[in-house]
């Protein structure tokens, strides 16, 4: 029985390649709107509305976060308190369990066979059905022991109110096959794009020790620019997903999680420019085939000022 505990290339001036492609495709972009972006006052953003919920929002996060330290400490009495005396639990594994007291003995089963077992949440959405009723969905990863893999699961909560307390109603979770860093070995090699004004963009990736990152080194040459940089693609021991960090040799450093979808992989990325200023935006990375793939970088924000997205770029293997 698995529970669940509930509780983001490119940077800078280019790494790697869809940024580097701005600098060449849009010189006036990167030159001048850097400084018109972040000089508008923040005073003319709109206020957000109040929320109605709050209160309620926050009254399921204390829940939730005694939840979680209920989950840490393995207590299965305080556990099974989290929910309705008739709450339930399903897996996508065919386990159900009904009512607070079997959900209790259940957890004291699950807990003498994982007694250090730890959870980190991976974010949470929550929306609220009726004045008494809510679903939370998220996603958790749980370490059965210290030397043991993260495991990640997808989970639904609807919470209840029962008189003036949020309570658990229903708990659904279903495993997550989690993205490897085998699934990028078609990457291995060197790559290449062109850009406007004769610009050239090169990029090699090769496996790292025992295969369990990959390292990429990229280089932009065109009249007016050169400046290359080094990325590590690997695992995350904290989380259990793929992870990227960047380093330009103008001083950027950006990170990214990557999300496989089919042939996609979606990277939400944060970044660090020479100058302190923060960008933030998604990378789509599409494989078309062994030596294709597309890049597109969208959703960009500098300083949370939104700036425009990009258009995607061919990238084609460099045969031996």
């Amino acid at each position: 029985m698995r529970l669940a505990s509930l509780s983001k290339p490119v940077v800078a001036s280019g790494i790697l390649i869809a940024a580097v492609v701005a600098a060449t495709q849009s010189p006036p972009w990167v030159r001048q709107s850097f400084a018109q972006v972040s000089g508008k006052a923040a005073a003319s953003k709109p206020q957000p509305a109040a929320d109605a919920r709050a209160e309620d929002r926050a009254a399921i996060k204390a829940l939730m976060a005694s939840f979680a330290q209920a989950f840490e400490a393995a207590d299965a009495k305080a556990l099974a308190a989290h929910w309705t005396s008739e709450g339930e639990y399903q897996n996508d594994a065919g386990v159900r369990v009904d009512g607070r007291d079997a959900l209790e003995k259940a957890f004291a089963r699950l807990f003498a066979t994982m007694p250090d077992a730890k959870a980190e949440g991976q974010g949470e959405s929550l929306r609220f059905l009726s004045k008494d009723s809510a679903l939370a969905e998220g996603r958790v990863a749980v370490r059965r022991g210290p030397a043991e893999p993260l495991k990640s699961s997808q989970y639904n909560v609807v919470f209840i109110r029962e008189g003036s307390k949020w309570l658990i109603g229903q708990m659904r979770e279903s495993s997550v096959e989690e993205d490897t860093i085998e699934d990028l070995g078609w990457l291995i090699g060197e790559w290449k794009s062109a850009g406007d004004e004769g610009a050239e963009i090169r990029t090699t990736y090769t496996w790292d020790g025992d295969k369990k990152f990959i390292q990429g080194k990229f280089a932009l040459q065109e009249k007016s620019i050169g400046f290359g940089g080094t990325q590590i693609i690997g695992v995350d021991p904290t989380t259990g997903e793929v992870h990227s960090w960047t380093f330009e040799s103008s001083g950027g450093v950006g990170e990214a999680d990557w999300t496989r979808d089919g042939d996609q992989w979606v990277l939400d990325v944060v970044g660090t420019m020479p100058d302190g200023r923060v960008l933030s935006e998604t990378n789509v990375l599409t494989r078309i085939n062994e030596n294709t793939f597309t890049w597109q970088s969208i959703d960009r924000a500098l300083d949370d000022t939104e700036v425009p997205d990009l258009p995607p770029v061919k990238v084609t293997r460099v045969q031996p």
